[in-house]
């Protein structure tokens, strides 16, 4: 198991990272990132359930460079695996701001069981004002790992693979 920092001391980076932007930049993002824990908004105890169940599905977040020259605009995928069953989430995202805050949308999911694609939908992007997104709030290179909170509330960890 990797060494990611506990609650408080992710809070405390929290309000750092409010205050003066986290120093999260677009190379240190790029990768595939392994799912660890969530805490919910109010609470410093881990989600357990969502947790595990987000784990055994293997749930990753993978963020490629769009085109060489753009240093805010990225591919990402969201995944999770469930024996042969596959649930691909692809689309956009984009760094925004000092904290910075990586906001996304996805044009696609993708279902497949092995590598045989059985249910492809085209999805609309949200209005500016409703799109998801991630404040991120610490990353660590030596560690591998990356904090941030999303829109919604939630503390998530992930480690990268």
């Amino acid at each position: 198991m990797k060494d990611f920092p506990g609650i408080k001391e992710l809070k405390l980076l929290e309000k750092n990272s409010q205050k003066n932007g986290s120093g999260i930049i677009y190379e240190e993002l790029l990768g595939i990132w392994k799912f660890q824990h969530v805490w919910g908004k109010e609470s410093d105890e881990i989600k357990n359930i969502p947790s595990s169940i987000l784990q055994v599905l293997s749930a990753k977040l993978e963020l490629k460079k769009k085109n060489k020259e753009d240093q805010l605009n990225f591919e990402i995928k969201n995944s999770i695996n469930f024996g042969l069953l596959n649930i691909i989430f692809r689309g956009r995202a984009e760094l925004k701001g000092l904290r910075p805050l990586l906001t996304f949308y996805f044009e696609e999911l993708k279902i497949n069981i092995s590598n045989f694609p059985v249910f492809n939908k085209k999805l609309k992007k949200p209005e500016d004002k409703k799109m998801p997104f991630f404040s991120l709030i610490g990353i660590s290179t030596k560690d591998k790992w990356m904090c941030a909170r999303g829109r919604g509330g939630g503390l998530a960890i992930w480690v990268k693979s």
